[in-house]
């Protein structure tokens, strides 16, 4: 799970901490039903995963009600993970998870922001500068300034050897998916792979937080790395 939060240093750090505990609790309450679920009840977790987030939502809001100078706060949160060899994703915001199946890097989730909105519409008109300033606009999160997350599920089946990697915005800005590919490719082990593509960003310019999560399936390693 990651959450990058937004509205100013102290509210941004708040919501994802809030978020994160939330999503934490509701984890904790519910993983031993989720060992002994079987076939269709699966399909009870993507409601959960959506309940999960709304929980979430509503956490960070009733922080911002008790603490003023905390209005506006909020954060994305991309989580992920698998029941078995299924994996379900349950995200809001603009950082992402990605399933790379060698040699192919597919991004599962999409990016909430004005910009990937209007490209949705093929009304994206405006020059790069302007693209760059809309990217920064998320139209979806948990917090924020009106309550209401919209959560983006995903379930995918896993095959031996996939690789689950989440991260912020910190990364996917400077590294293109070709890029984060080779690393993962190059380096099979997590956390050599996790700290590459930190590092990776970093010099191409990143200045923003980084962060990256790597999940390998046969028997998987998970491990994160960090800078902000």
């Amino acid at each position: 799970m990651i959450a990058d939060g937004f509205g100013g240093a102290p509210g941004g750090e708040q919501a994802s901490a809030i978020a994160v505990e939330s999503i934490e609790d509701f984890l904790a309450n519910t993983l031993k039903w989720f060992f002994r679920l079987k076939g269709a009840e699966k399909e009870n977790v993507l409601a959960e995963s959506q309940n999960a987030l709304r929980r979430a939502d509503a956490s960070v809001f009733e922080q911002s009600a008790e603490h003023p100078e905390l209005d506006g706060m909020g954060t994305t949160l991309t989580l992920a993970y698998s029941l078995g060899a299924t994996l379900f994703v349950a995200h809001a915001g603009d950082s992402r998870c990605y399933l790379f199946r060698a040699p192919r890097l597919e991004q599962l989730t999409h990016d909430h922001t004005l910009a990937a909105a209007l490209a949705e519409r093929q009304s994206m008109t405006a020059d790069e500068t302007s693209r760059q300033h809309l990217s920064h606009i998320i139209t979806n999160a948990v917090g924020g300034r009106s309550p209401g997350v919209r959560a983006e599920i995903h379930k995918r089946d896993l095959r031996p050897g996939d690789v689950v990697l989440l991260a912020t915005d910190g990364l996917t800005r400077h590294l293109s998916d070709p890029q984060i590919a080779a690393t993962l490719a190059a380096d099979p082990d997590p956390q050599a792979a996790c700290e590459r593509l930190v590092a990776l960003a970093i010099d191409a310019g990143g200045r923003d937080n980084v962060t990256v999560v790597v999940a390998r399936y046969e028997p998987s390693a998970t491990t994160a790395a960090r800078v902000s």
